[in-house]
């Protein structure tokens, strides 16, 4: 365990490394934010209107539902996926030994804008599959879905990558990325975790400040500004956190599909750290 965390230290710098090289890339995880919530907000009104409406029936209230989540993840996964694939775009760049810049990353985007609308619509279509397993069979339907999405969310880990530098389509990706998957790193999948584990670290202390604030005021030391100039200090303190974890996850990924398909590290990455961590099954 502690071989693991040391690990997912030594691969935060690393990939750090390479963000600071291109501290554009940000924008894609902001832009992917600001449109995810820009497209949440649009189904506000669907959804009351679906909800008030009593002349439908059971059945056909269920269709609706169904059709609105499908609609609703369909166009979150397209915009999580565009401005990914520009973060991956940039970082290939990068790692190429080019200079990339915000446009390059949006026209790997628009180039790849037909593979990211279908693997959107895959990934909602399972979406919703799951989702009706879940709400189906309940408690049981909860356990099979959670087993159904993590070998789901395993068996496609590469798929992206596969699509915008292979030029594969969804099925053939799907397949390639099992293949990846399975080839460098599925006996260590639990590896992947230390970067997350790290963010987790780093938003536990940014709540001490608001913690600490609410404590006070319970004490009568301090008053109401003090407890709001906290919480915004948190909540942007969380979502600058948000925005430099996306972008080092996506880079992170691109590192990752190139050791997994040409077993070649890029430079900002120490080989001898990858390999030990990832090493290919025997």
């Amino acid at each position: 365990m502690f071989e693991r965390i040391s690990n997912s230290f030594a691969l935060v710098r690393h990939s750090w490394a390479v963000l600071k090289k291109d501290k554009e890339i940000l924008i894609f995880p902001v832009l992917s934010g600001l449109s995810s919530m820009a497209a949440a907000a649009s189904f506000i009104l669907p959804v009351f209107l679906l909800t008030s409406h009593e002349g439908l029936s059971r059945r056909e209230n269920r269709l609706a539902w169904y059709l609105l989540t499908f609609a609703f993840y369909l166009v979150s996964y397209f915009i999580t996926i565009f401005f990914n694939v520009g973060v991956m775009t940039c970082a290939s760049i990068r790692m190429d030994g080019g200079d990339p810049t915000v446009k390059d990353g949006f026209r790997g985007a628009l180039r790849n804008l037909g593979s990211i609308l279908a693997w959107s619509f895959v990934a909602a279509t399972v979406g919703v599959i799951l989702r009706a397993l879940e709400r189906r069979f309940g408690l049981i339907g909860r356990i099979v879905v959670g087993l159904l999405g993590v070998a789901w969310s395993m068996l496609t880990y590469f798929v992206v990558p596969v699509m915008i530098f292979e030029g594969a389509g969804v099925g053939r990706s799907i397949k390639r990325s099992g293949e990846l998957f399975k080839k460098t790193w599925g006996e260590a999948a639990v590896g992947s975790g230390g970067m997350g584990f790290v963010f987790f670290i780093l938003t536990l202390l940014g709540v001490v400040p608001i913690a600490l604030a609410f404590w006070l005021a319970a004490k009568g030391a301090t008053g109401i500004a003090v407890v709001v100039l906290a919480g915004s200090v948190t909540l942007t303190y969380g979502i600058a956190l948000g925005v430099i974890a996306a972008a080092l996850q996506g880079i992170f990924h691109v590192a990752l599909f190139r050791y997994a398909s040409t077993g070649k590290v890029p430079s900002d990455y120490p080989e001898e750290l990858i390999a030990r961590h990832w090493q290919p099954k025997t």
